[in-house]
């Protein structure tokens, strides 16, 4: 009789936990995925998004709270309120879903490889922290995660932001390719290359083709909150996938605390229902994916004489070293049509301050362009101004036809003091704590701005448009990398090369938590790399 529950436990149903659980479930392995929250249904989300009289919307991210289509329940409270604990001077805002499948049912879809510079960043540039493996070692993972997820993209693209050759080294091809680029795309594409500004098509998780059990991306300009269709991957895919091959899925199970013995090893997981009921269960290797926030939150709730700080925790790195993309942006009104909201959200982007010398003085950054239309925005803020009637609906048609919004994502440090722990003071329904959240930015972060804000003002000047509003209000990108670092040496890190805890064998930690670096690129893409590449280790290698 089998001494333990499973072979593997993975902690989180998202993306990256459904691709573990797929591969060792293909393999055979007996495979047990916690989610602690429900499963939900597509149609379900479709209709309340459908239904609610607030349409959430990237370019007016106050309405998110009241305009999220995704269960908001007492055992798994919404990112969309209060459930974040802030304490820092910059707020971090983030919003991920605790649903089966994770935060990629509302992902924009960008599946970005970083570029073989950013794994180096203190050996070339002094700044930051470097990785233990470098692009070489990841590429081939970035191919096969490709092919999981179905990225769509340009092959031969210089996506260095330079308009030279090919970049970054690629041994395969895209599954798929690129999505075409829509008039005004095309159209920012000539009169901002005018400037020297290169245009880049994003590689992304929409399907150009059928792929899987994916139809062909339809355009519907709504992959935030939710595609209609499922053209677009997100993590519930590999879930399904994950439970045809054997795995099995408890959801509404909320993980309490890791058990471990005093050898190293962890014996065990508790898990609570929305009942308030404990649970607990074993198996020989446990893999924690459950994203930056609540993963290390969880490691250090699990406390014990043997482990007062922790599990994982002997360098005192867990929660630590929090990253983002924090951001600015820019809405202009151009002076001729150019008709945003045609085809995906995002897909053009700008990266000529991807790499160089410069990132020693200030970061790496991307600029791209909202395809969105918040048509209710704008008739509300016309109706404020007392335009009604014909007048309405002409000024409704020019907004939507000529207003513009462009976004900054900059990279950031890890910083030792921008940390997530458990909230000692408040606690959810089911007696859990809630994450508290410190984030800063420093000088470096400040410099990247001024250099931005002037690629702003160029923007503008080359699209002869008018700038109606600029906000460097330290925008979250809701891109979640550190928090459980990987590295070489055990004093200052969390997990090694292979995404191992230094401190107990049978522990893997996946995702962007382990990043040492953030680029400025979307993360994704290099956590489903290393997530696949851990569970090669875990079958290849460890012989679970």
């Amino acid at each position: 009789m089998n001494q333990y529950d499973a072979d593997v436990i993975i902690i989180g149903s998202g993306v990256m936990g459904g691709l573990i659980a797929t591969q060792l479930a293909k393999a055979g392995k007996s495979v047990i995925i916690v989610e602690a929250g429900p499963r939900v249904k597509r149609q379900d989300i479709v209709e309340r998004f459908r239904s609610s009289p607030f349409k959430m919307s990237l370019t007016n991210m106050k309405l998110q709270g009241v305009g999220s289509p995704y269960p908001d329940l007492p055992h798994v409270p919404s990112t969309y309120g209060s459930y974040l604990q802030q304490t820092g001077p910059v707020k971090y805002p983030t919003k991920y879903l605790r649903v089966v499948g994770g935060t990629t049912w509302h992902f924009g879809s960008a599946l970005w490889r970083m570029i073989p510079n950013d794994f180096r960043l203190h050996s070339l540039y002094g700044r930051g922290r470097d990785w233990p493996i470098g692009y070489d070692e990841l590429e081939p993972w970035y191919g096969a995660a490709e092919h999981e997820l179905g990225v769509s993209g340009v092959d031969g693209q210089d996506e260095s932001g330079q308009g030279g050759k090919a970049w970054p080294p690629r041994s395969t091809p895209f599954p798929m390719p690129g999505l075409e680029p829509s008039y005004l795309f095309k159209r920012l594409s000539v009169l901002l290359g005018k400037g020297g500004f290169n245009p880049v098509m994003e590689p992304n998780g929409r399907a150009t083709r059928p792929w899987k059990r994916r139809p062909v991306c339809g355009g519907n300009n709504n992959c935030n909150p939710v595609c209609p269709i499922a053209a677009k991957y997100d993590g519930s895919m590999h879930i399904d996938e994950a439970e045809e091959h054997g795995a099995r899925l408890l959801d509404n199970s909320v993980v309490c605390h890791i058990e471990a013995g005093d050898d190293g090893a962890i014996r065990a997981i508790h898990y609570k229902k929305p009942d308030g009921s404990q649970h607990r269960l074993t198996a020989k290797y446990f893999v924690l994916a459950a994203y930056g926030i609540e993963s290390p939150k969880l490691l250090l709730m699990s406390t014990s004489e043997r482990y007062p700080n922790g599990i994982a925790n002997r360098s005192d790195q867990v929660g630590r070293n929090l990253m983002g993309h924090t951001g600015i942006s820019m809405n202009v009104m151009m002076n001729e049509d150019v008709w945003p909201g045609q085809g995906p959200t995002e897909l053009l982007v700008y990266l000529n301050n991807r790499d160089g010398a410069f990132r020693r003085d200030f970061p790496s950054y991307k600029i791209k362009v909202r395809n969105t239309v918040p048509t209710a925005d704008y008739a509300a803020s016309l109706i404020q101004k007392g335009v009604l009637g014909s007048q309405l609906d002409a000024g409704l048609k020019k907004l939507s036809a000529r207003s513009l919004n462009f976004a900054i994502d900059f990279e950031t440090l890890p910083l030792a003091e921008n940390r997530v722990v458990p909230s000692k003071t408040k606690k959810d329904a089911i007696g859990i704590p809630l994450p508290e959240i410190y984030y800063s930015v420093n000088d470096y972060w400040h410099a990247g701005k001024e250099q931005g804000l002037k690629d702003f003002a160029e923007f503008a000047r080359l699209l002869n448009a008018d700038v109606s509003k600029i906000d460097t209000g330290y925008q979250d990108r809701q891109h979640i990398m550190g928090t459980t670092i990987m590295g070489d040496d055990p004093q200052d890190s969390v997990v090694n090369r292979h995404c191992q805890s230094h401190d107990h064998p049978n522990l893997f930690i996946a995702g962007t938590s382990v990043m040492p670096s953030a680029s400025c690129m979307n993360p994704t893409l290099t956590g489903a790399a290393l997530s696949l590449r851990l569970a090669d280790y875990l079958l290849n290698t460890v012989k679970v």
